[in-house]
């Protein structure tokens, strides 16, 4: 039987949680110039002067918070979704893991799938950003160059995810009380917004511009792409427009990102009378630095200090089976 190959990608995680290994995966990951768009010597110089240094420390310490037994977070449940997804599958498909920093590396996964007819590419980012998106498409064909591909889109609008997110958060939401939801994204310079638009004169230069954006637009449009998966879970949850909020986190660096940040949607959301928040992070398929330390830890922390009285981080979709199923859709679909 020939068999299709499939390469589970995600974005990456250091080896260990040391200063060395954490500083290796951060200038494999911000040389990137999809990542950081300034000029390459300029790049050079931020990452390996300044950023990698002094950051690995810090960053580190917050990897030592969520690290476990098995290792990275991200990489374990990647690596136990694929698992369940390859059972899902059944012996046609041949699934293999990749990341696009760091190790499982993306040679490694041509290796394994070398025996298969054809090979798909499905990266674990619901939303089109140059910066996951683009990067692992175009890495992708420079190592399976010369074999039959195919990639899959961004899944953000796919009946299979949405049906499968709104099922997970049901159930987890009855776990808890919460007088309000926050969906946090991971965020994006405005830069690369504008960018990664066709036209060059709607994104952030046309009022309500994602609520207009369509066609060409709207298929490289990040924001845009974030506030549609936050309108389909909402009406999936039966959400009133002021039972929740959309945010996005994560900055890096002095440029102006995406707004609101979430960072300071924690005490504008206690100044409007929010006492019990609920959050989730509809931008990862598995939780992360950026979930687990970043929101579930410091968020939490930030949101206590500001007066509020519960916080209840909500976790990623990681291998719940409706998940797993949904996946096994999206690849067969292809």
């Amino acid at each position: 039987m020939e068999k299709v190959g499939v390469v589970f990608s995600n974005l990456g995680t250091p080896d260990s949680t040391s200063p060395k290994d954490v500083a290796r995966y951060l200038r494999e990951f911000l040389m990137d110039p999809h990542v950081i768009t300034i000029p390459w010597p300029i790049r050079f110089l931020l990452v390996n002067g300044i950023i990698a240094p002094f950051r690995s420390k810090k960053s580190a310490k917050a990897y030592e918070k969520i690290w476990t037994p098995e290792g990275s977070p991200l990489r374990t449940w990647t690596l136990k979704t694929a698992k369940d997804l390859q059972a899902s599958l059944g012996e046609k498909y041949k699934v293999s893991v990749a990341m696009r920093y760091g190790q499982p590396s993306y040679e490694q996964a041509k290796e394994e799938l070398k025996d298969c007819e054809k090979v798909i590419l499905f990266q674990q980012y619901p939303q089109f950003a140059d910066s996951t998106t683009t990067t692992g498409e175009e890495h992708f064909n420079k190592v399976f160059d010369g074999i039959k591909t195919e990639i899959i889109s961004p899944y953000y609008d796919h009946q299979a995810f949405n049906e499968a997110y709104v099922s997970f958060l049901k159930k987890e939401l009855e776990t808890v009380e919460y007088d309000h939801l926050l969906m946090s994204f991971h965020g994006l310079p405005e830069d690369h917004l504008r960018k990664a638009d066709p036209s060059k004169s709607h994104c952030l230069k046309v009022s309500n511009c994602c609520e207009k954006a369509q066609g060409d637009v709207l298929d490289k449009c990040y924001r845009a792409q974030c506030m549609a998966s936050a309108k389909n879970l909402a009406q999936g949850l039966d959400l009133t427009t002021e039972s929740y909020s959309v945010s996005f986190q994560s900055r890096l660096g002095r440029q102006k990102w995406i707004e609101p940040y979430t960072e300071d949607m924690y005490g504008e959301l206690v100044r409007r009378g929010v006492k019990k928040l609920a959050v989730i992070c509809p931008g990862f398929s598995v939780d992360g630095l950026e979930t687990l330390e970043e929101i579930a830890m410091e968020g939490k922390h930030t949101f206590l200090e500001q007066g509020g009285e519960e916080f209840h981080y909500l976790p990623c979709l990681n291998n719940d089976p409706g998940w797993v199923a949904a996946c096994a859709a999206i690849i067969q679909r292809a």
